[in-house]
């Protein structure tokens, strides 16, 4: 089966996910660090929870048992796959 990776700024909400990368492509090199600390490392699972109501707003994720609110710019930072 093919597996597509997307970031996770455009994954689905509720979709269970893969952390495969993290990239600071047009962002600080910072975020990556930053980004593995809260624990977005590769393997993790992830969940995006809820999508901002409002253009540019934060979106819930979780990432392991913790639940973090990211601005698009951050999730897109984060690879992932979606796990069927």
């Amino acid at each position: 089966m093919h597996r597509v990776n997307t970031n996770l700024n455009q994954a689905a909400v509720n979709q269970l996910l893969i952390v495969r990368a993290v990239h600071a492509d047009g962002v600080p090199t910072e975020w990556v660090h930053w980004l593995e600390d809260i624990g977005f490392l590769s393997g993790e699972h992830a969940m995006v929870l809820k999508r901002p109501f409002i253009p540019g707003g934060a979106l819930v994720v979780r990432i392991g048992l913790s639940t973090f609110a990211l601005h698009p710019q951050e999730a897109a930072c984060i690879e992932v796959t979606a796990v069927s």
